[in-house]
């Protein structure tokens, strides 16, 4: 998958990158990326009999959520949600690997967490969470 939605129209340099066992995961003012490769990536897709994305570029436009994942196991890993995007499967080393996912390691998760709120935080810079709130029916009387 190129893009949740076309490729991006510009480039921008990256505001932070995170490398994990999962590949690598940047951030720019417009998009995230993720490269997946590395032995962890070979392996899940040579067991699961599954073509998996090497590069997903998601618009930060498109992104609705940004989730903290972890499984009954030691696996932990974002996902993004946007309109299009693949379901969980409840599978956990198989969601670390979506085209929506990146998964950092096994073990200290603050760095995963602190790319988490940068990204959330690009997110409220690019209006994708400023919908106003629902009127509130009381006040109208």
């Amino acid at each position: 998958m190129t893009s949740a939605s076309g490729p991006p129209a510009r480039r921008s340099p990256c505001l932070a990158a995170l490398h994990g066992m999962g590949g690598h995961l940047m951030l720019y003012a417009d998009r995230i990326r993720i490269l997946r490769h590395g032995p962890w990536f070979t392996v899940v897709t040579l067991v699961s009999h599954v073509e998996r994305e090497l590069e997903t570029t998601i618009r930060l436009d498109q992104i609705a959520a940004v989730h903290l994942v972890r499984t009954a196991g030691l696996i932990q890993f974002l996902r993004f949600s946007y309109a299009g995007a693949p379901a969980a499967t409840g599978h956990g080393l198989r969601d670390a690997f979506a085209e929506n996912a990146f998964m950092l390691g096994l073990g200290d998760n603050r760095p995963l967490m602190r790319m988490k709120a940068r990204i959330v935080d690009a997110l409220g810079r690019t209006g994708a969470e400023a919908e106003p709130p629902p009127p509130d029916s009381r006040a109208a009387h």
